[in-house]
């Protein structure tokens, strides 16, 4: 299916909704022009630059080059990355989804204990209202800013794992957040890391199937070997395939 043929209303890597239109341009691959406050840290701005644009590489060796820009930015202090990313978080427009999400999946790659409060203050920071009426898109930004908020907790729950006391406490005080999303993920990650911490005495009622929740491996999960017909949300009848 060429692109034109995807309606405007459906999000390409380089494109997301804005106020111009469905599909205003908010960055350039991985809005680096959006990036201006990094020239503050010279060359470790510079190296955090290069693990971002690394996060959009395709190809065989794109994990490769991702790693090495990932080792570049681990050559610097931990603190000295941690203020970059508080930096980038309250600078970059609210609209550059893919460049927020790419600066809080760098860091949770990364992994380093002194960047744990970048990442709390990603989780901490309150959702906007969602900014498209109900079916205007097949797109939601209050779901873009979860994926984004889950993301840091994942990061979180890496230091967490290595040691991170802080990072433990960031988990604990989010079981009680405002957005489910968010507590599904630090129950979860609780549960993983077999913290010391009493979860049923923290999550609300309404919450307690979270502590049933697992994480399973793509591969464990049975997959669908015929398919006869395809139901449309919508479409009001089924439509079977094109035939083999």
């Amino acid at each position: 299916m060429s692109s034109d043929d995807r309606g405007d209303d459906i999000p390409r890597v380089g494109q997301q909704p804005g106020p111009g239109g469905p599909d205003q341009d908010v960055f350039s691959p991985l809005g680096i022009r959006e990036f201006a406050f990094a020239g503050a840290f010279g060359e470790l701005g510079a190296a955090f630059l290069g693990a971002l644009r690394a996060t959009g590489a395709v190809g065989e060796s794109a994990e490769a080059e991702y790693q090495r820009a990932l080792d570049a930015v681990r050559g610097y202090p931990a603190e000295d990355v941690d203020r970059l990313a508080r930096r980038g978080w309250e600078e970059l427009p609210e609209e550059a989804y893919l460049d927020r999400w790419a600066l809080v999946q760098v860091l949770t790659d990364l992994r380093l204990a002194g960047t744990a409060d970048a990442l709390a203050a990603v989780v901490a920071t309150p959702v906007p209202p969602e900014r498209y009426p109900e079916g205007a898109h097949r797109y939601s930004t209050v779901g873009e800013e979860t994926v984004i908020r889950t993301t840091a907790v994942e990061g979180l729950a890496r230091l967490a794992a290595d040691g991170s006391t802080s990072a433990v406490e960031t988990l604990v005080r989010h079981v009680d957040d405002d957005r489910r999303g968010v507590r599904a993920a630090c129950v979860l990650a609780l549960r993983e890391l077999a913290a010391p911490v009493d979860l049923p005495g923290l999550i609300r009622s309404e919450d307690a199937d979270l502590l049933e929740v697992r994480r399973y491996d793509v591969r464990d999960v049975p997959q669908v070997t015929r398919v006869d017909h395809i139901r449309y949300p919508g479409a009001g009848a089924d439509v079977r395939p094109p035939p083999p």
